[in-house]
């Protein structure tokens, strides 16, 4: 048998939608992240490393481009896991992989910082678990 059983008596769940069910909750996750940036950009800033923004022009740039933009993407991958549609889940893959490549070439380029690891760690586990995410929505065993 295919399916698990979930603690609480809600009966089996079938491999493909565990996977959706993950990445439903990654996708909010990182819409959460967005709507930080859009409703309070200073404190996020402080966990990227980004100096204090003073003026209204650039707290308003970060509320639209990143958090904006940050929303979105991840609104198309929970789309993408509502729908069981992979081609929208790849958006978010591929924006988790240009900020890896992003942060590759600052390493190359500027050098060395100790904070690197410890930024790159984040992202590779979140598409580690966009993979297998997908492989078990791959299951079309749904009860």
């Amino acid at each position: 048998m295919n399916d698990y059983k979930l603690i609480g008596g809600f009966g089996y769940m079938a491999k493909a939608t565990i996977g959706r069910c993950i990445l439903g909750i990654l996708a909010l996750f990182f819409m959460g992240t967005g709507l930080v940036l859009m409703i309070s950009p200073s404190v996020m800033l402080a966990h990227t490393f980004i100096g204090p923004i003073d003026s209204v022009g650039g707290l308003s740039s970060i509320r639209s481009l990143w958090g904006g933009t940050t929303i979105a993407i991840w609104a198309i991958v929970l789309l993408g896991a509502i729908r069981s549609n992979v081609d929208h889940i790849m958006v978010g893959f591929i924006a988790l992989m240009l900020v890896l490549v992003g942060r590759l070439v600052g390493y190359f380029i500027d050098g060395s910082y100790p904070e690197f690891i410890p930024t790159v760690v984040p992202t590779i586990v979140a598409a580690v678990i966009m993979i297998i995410a997908c492989k078990l929505m791959a299951h079309t065993a749904d009860v």
